[in-house]
């Protein structure tokens, strides 16, 4: 009898262990959720709340799975714990509408009938053929419509004594949230913001609701109270990855790129497939012009969401960035097609297809003091962008003084290394030069050291340089300067010094200040003052220039322009009248 006993617990422990390999292999994410479906749908509601709580905590940003955690809640009757998982499925993916359509039955079941009505009638619109979805609509206008005919009943005679029906509890702090998400995705953000602040006064440890107000008032551009906000939540709860994600964002809001980088490479080092992460990091690529990256992630994101809207549109937005315009236009409409009716979308396909080349006319005609008559400049360009980095350009002057004309032809390339960093080189050659340089060549650079700002900026540092040679001789110049930019955008503020030498030695400095003022959308203006050495036939001259014009965008592809300068030199004076005109198709 012992020894049958034995045995029997030997084969017992046999099985057991035969047993555990395949408990194991069967942890993976896909297999876990794949159980909890079939246990949810066998209403064992416990054992898939078990399982898709296990899958979650293997990948926290699975909005499927986060659906399938709300129903089976639901299942369980724990709406604050359904509401919940719906609520962060949504925060994944905006569009998901069976997250809405629990959310719906939600705020049935909870009484809130003028909240369920019109998410429930939201989702039967995306999904008309869902029906589900329709008997919920039904159900839905059927309680409406009986509480109303209860409400009519009362108003004529009382109601006959009976029992209270037991108190249903309401979570208040819920209630607002919904509410507060609903106004924010409607852009009603003021609103949005009064409501989040009541669950707030409710609940001031809520993660969820210092997250929410954190964005909004950061898009609102009080970038130091949303950081205030994040860094509460993060007090509470360290590692939160939805303020992490919130810090992110604002970081980006204020143009801190190096910023958000550090931030989003972090986030992504411990969650690389969380959605909204992957999303920022492209669009942070976008703006360090990184557009391989930026490619990359937005597929990622298309890989796990294959119907995201958001990162359609940032594929579109880097292929319009590589050039590639009619690649764009696909994505966009794709995106569109999810999304129909996006306004955000409809304009970048209203963005008319760019224009690759330019052409620039002027001329102009200086009159000169003590009877020496006229002289006359004109000059005619034209450029084309290679790509939105690359633009070649050539020019033709034709330039008269006291009865002499030359001919000179110039060619230059502009390269944009990166968003803050550009240059470009040129060389130009004058055949049978008579006061011109018979060939010249330049380079020159320009560093954006600071980011445009409501108040203050773009900033950035430039240098030209220069070599002329002459018949008799050869002049270097170099000429570096500052510009920035204040109120907006609207006045631009530059400052030049220009230093030039030949070959024998002279040597002269000067300066050149300039303001330009953007007096409407299309009407711009701008003045001087030059303090500076002008290089004529080989000659160093000292002049004193006043100088100013405007310039008109009569419409997209045309600006035409017109300037006046007078200027003293040490033997006659010379004032200059311009006209000019650029063409871009």
């Amino acid at each position: 009898m012992r020894r049958s006993r034995r045995t029997a617990l030997a084969a017992c422990l046999i099985l057991a262990i035969a047993a555990t390999p395949g408990a194991v292999l069967a942890q993976t994410v896909d297999e876990l959720y794949a159980s909890a479906v079939k246990a949810r749908q066998a209403r064992h509601f416990d054992e898939a709340v078990d399982l898709l709580r296990r899958a979650l905590a293997l990948k926290p940003d699975n909005a499927d799975a986060l659906v399938q955690l709300g129903f089976a809640e639901l299942g369980r009757n724990d709406l604050a714990a359904a509401r919940d998982a719906f609520s962060k499925a949504l925060s994944l993916a905006p569009t998901y509408q069976d997250a809405s359509f629990g959310l719906a039955e939600i705020e049935f079941r909870s009484g809130n009938l003028d909240a369920a009505l019109p998410l429930a009638e939201s989702v039967a619109r995306a999904q008309p053929g869902n029906a589900d979805v329709a008997a919920l609509v039904e159900n839905i206008r059927k309680a409406v419509e009986a509480a109303g005919s209860e409400a009519r009943k009362a108003s004529v005679a009382a109601p006959a004594p009976r029992a209270k029906p037991p108190l249903r509890r309401h979570d208040p702090v819920a209630g607002l949230m919904e509410q507060g998400r609903r106004l924010r995705t409607t852009g009603k953000l003021p609103e949005a913001e009064k409501v989040y602040r009541r669950a707030l006064g409710l609940a001031p440890k809520n993660t969820d609701i210092l997250v929410a107000l954190g964005l909004i008032v950061g898009s609102s551009q009080r970038f130091d109270e949303a950081g205030h906000f994040f860094d509460r939540a993060l007090a509470i709860k360290p590692g939160l990855l939805d303020a992490r994600i919130g810090k992110i964002r604002l970081a980006i809001w204020q143009g801190d790129v190096p910023g958000a980088r550090a931030l989003v490479d972090d986030v992504l080092a411990s969650s690389p497939d969380n959605v909204e992460a992957l999303d920022l990091d492209a669009k942070i690529a976008l703006l360090e012009a990184d557009y391989t990256r930026a490619g990359q992630s937005f597929q990622r994101v298309l890989a796990i969401d294959p119907r995201n809207a958001e990162a359609l549109v940032g594929i579109g937005d880097v292929r319009r960035a590589q050039g590639d315009d009619d690649a764009a236009r696909q994505a966009y409409r794709e995106a569109l097609a999810i999304e129909p009716g996006s306004s955000d979308i409809e304009k970048r396909l209203a963005v008319p297809p760019p224009r690759k080349w330019r052409l620039d006319l002027g001329t102009e005609v200086s009159d000169l003091t003590n009877g020496l008559g006229d002289w006359t400049d004109s000059s005619a360009g034209l450029a084309y962008r290679l790509s939105p980095r690359t633009t070649i350009s050539g020019r033709t002057r034709v330039a008269t003084r006291f009865g002499r004309t030359d001919v000179q032809i110039e060619g230059r390339i502009d390269e944009a290394f990166s968003p803050a960093f550009s240059a470009y080189a040129l060389a130009a050659v004058t055949p049978d030069a008579d006061f011109l340089a018979r060939y010249s060549i330049g380079a020159g650079a320009s560093l954006q050291v600071m980011a445009a700002a409501k108040a203050f900026g773009p900033l950035s540092l430039n240098i030209d340089t220069r070599y002329d040679n002459f018949t008799d001789t050869d002049v270097t110049s170099v000429s570096p300067w500052v510009q920035a930019y204040i109120f907006d955008g609207r006045l631009g503020l530059s400052a030049r010094w220009v230093h030039a030498a030949d070959d024998i030695g002279t040597r002269a400095d000067g300066y050149v200040l300039r303001a330009d003022l953007a007096m409407t959308q299309r009407f711009n203006l701008f003045g001087g003052y030059a303090d500076a050495p002008e290089i004529s036939d080989g000659t160093l001259v000292p002049t004193r220039t006043v100088f100013g014009g405007i310039s008109w965008d009569v419409n997209d592809p045309l600006t035409l322009r017109a300037s006046i300068a007078h200027e003293q030199r040490p033997t006659f004076d010379r004032s200059t009248f311009g006209l000019g005109l650029t063409a871009r198709f």
